[in-house]
């Protein structure tokens, strides 16, 4: 029982430490997911899982998309910093979808290697093909199902809508709106993904939307029925 009660004691700090230090949660994850996306990367598998659909037949390749793809690498971390700012409530639920979203695809291709034969050899001199061949040498075509691209941007459109600050900035809404469907089309017409794993990405960040206004909800009530013998008491 005392060790139960020194645990607990434990857990309280480490949360009270966090809540003083908010940036501490995404730089903690991030020490975590490169090391372990890096590993899954150039781990060696004797059998991928090909991911494939019709669509992915008739989409073109466009390479001009390539901005709005590279462009994710600047919204996660600016999103974050912005809803740290300037509502650090929407910065957690932000974490909780982001981090979890992250976390689930990692370990999904932990137990179901996956990868796309999707590529074609990229032809043209243009900046935009030479950018898609240097992300090449970088992101091999394996696991991408669910896709963390689209998951994450997901995530971030879905606390933009619930931001109390962007409602009223209906232009600055729209342009993230715009920009994530953007980058959202960009994974699967640079031939970085399957339709199937932009589906699965949406998917998983809805479910832990879901999840996550649940317990917001019973958050909520529970505060409400303790709050209530207090002014009682009064």
């Amino acid at each position: 029982m005392r060790n139960y009660e020194s645990f607990r004691g434990k857990i309280r700090k480490l949360a009270a430490w966090l809540s003083a230090h908010p940036i501490s949660v995404a730089l903690a994850y991030a020490a975590f997911y490169f090391p372990m996306f890096f590993y899954l990367e150039h781990r060696t598998v004797t059998e991928y899982y090909v991911i494939h659909c019709g669509l992915d037949d008739v989409l073109p390749y466009c390479p001009a998309f390539v901005v709005p793809y590279v462009s994710w690498f600047l919204l996660i971390p600016g999103m974050l910093l912005y809803f740290l700012k300037r509502e650090p409530e929407r910065y957690y639920e932000l974490c909780w979808l982001l981090f979890g979203g992250m976390t689930v695809s990692l370990l999904f291709y932990l137990v179901f290697p996956n990868c796309i034969c999707l590529r074609q050899p990229v032809s043209g001199e243009g900046l935009c093909n030479q950018i898609v061949l240097l992300i090449r040498t970088v992101d091999t075509p394996t696991n991408v199902c669910p896709s963390i691209h689209v998951a994450s941007t997901a995530a971030v459109m879905v606390e933009a809508g619930r931001s109390e600050r962007l409602r009223s900035r209906r232009l600055v809404r729209y342009g993230l709106n715009l920009l994530g469907v953007s980058i959202c089309l960009a994974t699967v017409l640079l031939d970085q993904h399957s339709a199937v794993d932009v589906v699965c990405g949406v998917a998983l960040t809805m479910i832990l939307n879901n999840v996550m206004e649940l317990w917001l909800r019973r958050r909520s009530l529970r505060n409400m029925h303790t709050q209530k013998p207090m002014q009682h008491a009064k």
